[in-house]
């Protein structure tokens, strides 16, 4: 059983020359402390998902970090640098190639600019000298007008594009540093910050939130590293059937379906869309059947992956460590979806296991029951006797056919026992006896 809060010790301050505050300014402290970080919160809202990203990707490179610190030795820093040093090499050689494209492609776009103006003035200078044709004169001026016009449009709107395009690629890149170095920090202080956390409870509760962090991280570490091994397995089995049945990109559909494992519930259905339509419109590369049968073929392959991955692999690496109703995971895939976009629609199944963690440890507070039942302490339900499964219609049918034919079976050998004295004689009992007899 947890300890009673109440019942705990609080510590005593030692003797200085000092006011305590007392009950109510310490509530109205308390509620100008919460309206001053809401209002933090709401400002910098768009913060909310480069932290999440950070937290997420500390979340996965932990146990890494813990790995080289723990067994091999390597000081907890350096490992994390190490780590993040790799993770930064890979980040800069996928983007160098856009990244080193911008250069060129806005001196492309000035000097098209300036040609472009060039081009203008030529026409205007043309247009601005009335053309004579049969004796006739004709002034182009209103032509030239509007297509210089046209021109300018066209060169603001690329100019704008390509400025756009810069614009986004340094936020990008920007946001990248931010999570990397957010995730570092992280990741290296872990330890240190989870403690400063559990601190931060009053006294005679700091046990209580390290066994609630302890369970969140539970959850967490369940949902996010069993879907990275899930996705990837799916992956490379969906890209190994496609290929063995001959539908192009395999691969790439392999990726698709790997990463749309994250979405819990629905997302291997939308992974097998693009793979039907593929096989709709370009057949398989060397099966004989129809475009139209080959979508069929391609439908029921990746259900028999579906079927396989929700009956061998999801028991075996998620388990029921999240325990969360799959309609409540389907409103909340909606909720977050509305909420936060595609970030809300993946940690839709984790945020509902989080928040079940903390519903049920509020509950048992406010009904006076342990908010950490142990394995060994069954609760209140699983002390009840379990009730008798009431039998199915076709059990209960079968059993009385079932009393129906003992019942005729009865019944024929006692007509067989009453016949059997009236039709045999003294004599052929005898007879019969002696034969046993002589065998």
């Amino acid at each position: 059983m947890a300890s009673d809060p109440t019942q705990s010790e609080t510590k005593v301050y030692p003797q200085g020359p000092y006011h305590r505050w007392d009950t109510a300014t310490k509530r109205i402290v308390a509620v100008i402390v919460l309206i001053f970080l809401a209002l933090v919160v709401y400002q910098f809202r768009s913060l909310g998902r480069p932290l999440v990203i950070a937290f997420l990707l500390a979340f996965i490179l932990s146990p890494l970090v813990d790995f080289l610190h723990n067994r091999i030795g390597i000081h907890r820093g350096l490992a994390t640098g190490l780590i993040f040093f790799i993770l930064a090499l890979a980040i800069l050689g996928a983007l160098a190639a856009p990244v080193t494209a911008v250069p060129s492609v806005t001196r492309a776009i000035l000097s098209l600019q300036l040609d472009l103006k060039q081009i203008i003035s030529d026409i205007g200078a043309f247009f601005d000298r009335p053309i004579e044709i049969a004796g006739y004169q004709f002034d182009l001026s209103d032509v030239y007008q509007e297509l210089s016009q046209s021109l300018r449009r066209l060169v603001e709107t690329i100019a704008q594009g390509t400025l756009d395009l810069v614009l986004s690629i340094a936020s990008g890149a920007f946001w990248v540093i931010f999570v990397l170095v957010v995730g570092f920090y992280l990741v290296r202080d872990a330890h240190r910050i989870g403690e400063q956390v559990v601190q931060l409870a009053p006294p005679g509760y700091q046990d209580d939130v390290r066994r609630l962090r302890s369970d969140i991280v539970d959850v967490w570490n369940a949902f996010l590293r069993g879907q990275l091994l899930l996705g990837t397995v799916m992956a490379v089995a969906t890209a190994i059937v496609d290929t063995a049945i001959g539908l192009p990109y395999a691969w790439a559909l392999g990726l698709f379906a790997g990463i749309f494992e994250m979405v819990p519930n629905i997302g291997p259905y939308i992974a097998a869309i693009p793979a039907v339509l593929l096989a709709l419109i370009r057949g398989s590369a060397f099966i004989p059947l129809g475009n139209f049968w080959f979508a069929v073929l391609v439908a029921g392959v990746y259900l028999v992956l579906q079927l396989i991955e929700n009956n061998l692999l999801v028991p075996r690496i998620l388990g029921r460590s999240l325990k969360v109703h799959p309609l409540a995971v389907m409103i909340g895939i909606l909720a977050g979806g509305q909420l936060a976009g595609i970030l809300g629609i993946l940690l839709a199944a984790p945020t509902l296991a989080t928040f079940k963690v903390l519903g049920g440890y509020i509950l048992n507070r406010l009904y006076d029951r342990d908010p950490f039942p142990t394995q060994d302490e069954p609760l209140e339900e699983d002390k009840q006797e379990p009730a008798v499964p009431r039998p199915t219609m076709v059990k209960q049918v079968g059993a009385a056919a079932l009393e129906h034919l003992q019942k005729k079976v009865e019944q024929a050998k006692e007509q067989v026992r009453e016949i059997t004295p009236e039709t045999r004689g003294p004599g052929q009992h005898d007879t019969g006896t002696g034969k046993s007899g002589a065998r």
